[in-house]
Formats: structure tokens, C-alpha cells, sequence
């Protein structure tokens, strides 16, 4: 089956309990992607204290809080992963990004000593070749369908598909995501080009019910058996 990780790019404190407190809509094992925008990459900035979460976390005969990713897009990751990691344990993932202006190396090494599982994420321009830079390679890659910033935004299409299949056929054992346009039918694509999960952000928190919208979209599309192995 699909993963699908719904996103959560969040304006205030408000909008990120909602989305994290969804009644009915988080079950056991899912994750949810928490976009970190600082304004120090791409300019925007959102909401991304980890105290706003913890806040909710004790009541769990009201809502269970989901395994969370965090996707820093930001020059200096390391503070803000420190932080979820102590505040909410349910952090299980930390992602940064291959263009950060600072050794990436050290950071996915500290990751690792935090016991969290590590990402690169790439943008639309960067080449998968930056990852034999690296001493280790990460745990996945989140590639980018769409610059970042914003949620909404549409998929960049055919480079965005080549480089899938490329990375894929460097990295044959790495887990590969998608994440910025991913809807039913983007979704097809990027896994008949090569991709295990994608991060779906308007497609779900857009619809009437999210809770169908992910449904459709974890079941409409089926992994190759090669994948499922």
C-alpha cells in the first residue's frame, strides 16, 4: 500500500492542533509531514513551535497524536529538531534540505544520535548526484514537485518524473518521496516513475472530508510488486 503522509503547513497554534487533533481522521501508524519554514530558504514562514503540540498531547481519550515527520526547510534545522524531539515524542523523522548553506553531513549525523530516522529533501533543480556526497546515505529523499514555500502549488510534471526515475536507479534500496502536488492522478505518476510515499497537504485538508480524501488516495494507486517486497 501507498503511504501517504498528509501535510501540515500551519498559519498559527490553532491550525496546527487542529490538523494534529482531527477527530477521527489520524490512525495508529500514520504520520503526519510538518513543514518548517523559517524564512531563512524559501522566504515563507509558518507556524512550527513543537509546545503548541505537546499542549494536546496528554489527552489521548480525545485524539492520539500521529507519528510526525518534520521537513525543515530552514539554514539552521538542529534547534527546532531538538526541540520536537524532547516536547513530542512522537517525532520519529527529521528532513533538511540538500541546498542548506552549512555542511549537511554533521546535521544528519546529529539526527542519528537524537535516534531519529534522517531525509534529504532536493528541489525541483537539485540533481540526485549531491547524495554520493554523503558519507551515509539518509533513510529516504523527499523529492520536490513544486518549489517551496507554499501548499497548492501544481506539479512540475516530466523533469520532476525523470529525476524520480533517475534517483530510483541510483538508489535502488532508498525509500523515495514526493511531496507539492501530489492529487489522485500526480500521485499515479511518481509511483509508476519510482516513488514509495508522497506528502499530500491541499488534496486532503482541502476536501470536505479529509478522511475520504486520504482513503482515495492510499488505496487508489497500488505500489509495483517489486516494491511491496
Amino acid at each position: 500500500m501507498l503511504e501517504v503522509l498528509p501535510g501540515i503547513l500551519a498559519q498559527d497554534a490553532a491550525e496546527l492542533r487542529e490538523k494534529l487533533f482531527f477527530r477521527g481522521f489520524w490512525q495508529p501508524g500514520m504520520t503526519a509531514h510538518i513543514d518548517i519554514l523559517d524564512g531563512t530558504m524559501f522566504g515563507a514562514t509558518c507556524f512550527c513551535d513543537a509546545a503548541a503540540a505537546r499542549s494536546k498531547t496528554a489527552q489521548r481519550a480525545v485524539s492520539t497524536i500521529p507519528n510526525i515527520e518534520l521537513h525543515c526547510m530552514v539554514q539552521n534545522p538542529m534547534p527546532i529538531i531538538e526541540q520536537w524531539k524532547s516536547i513530542v515524542p512522537e517525532t520519529i523523522r527529521a528532513i533538511v534540505h540538500a541546498e542548506i548553506e552549512r555542511p549537511i553531513a554533521p546535521i544528519l549525523d546529529r539526527i542519528r544520535e537524537l535516534r531519529l530516522e534522517t531525509g534529504v529533501a532536493l528541489c525541483p533543480r537539485t540533481s540526485p548526484d549531491i547524495l554520493d556526497t554523503l558519507p551515509q546515505l539518509p533513510n529516504r529523499v523527499l523529492i520536490m514537485g513544486v518549489e517551496p514555500g507554499a501548499s497548492g502549488k501544481p506539479f512540475l510534471g516530466e523533469p520532476i518524473l525523470a529525476k524520480i526515475r533517475r534517483t530510483r536507479s541510483l538508489y535502488p534500496s532508498l525509500t523515495l518521496a514526493v511531496d507539492g502536488g501530489m492529487h489522485a492522478e500526480t500521485v499515479q505518476s511518481v509511483v509508476s516513475a519510482g516513488a514509495d510515499a508522497v506528502v499530500a497537504t491541499s488534496a486532503i485538508w482541502s476536501a470536505k472530508r479529509p478522511h475520504d480524501a486520504y482513503q482515495h488516495l492510499t488505496h487508489s494507486t497500488s505500489l509495483p510488486d517489486i516494491r511491496k517486497i
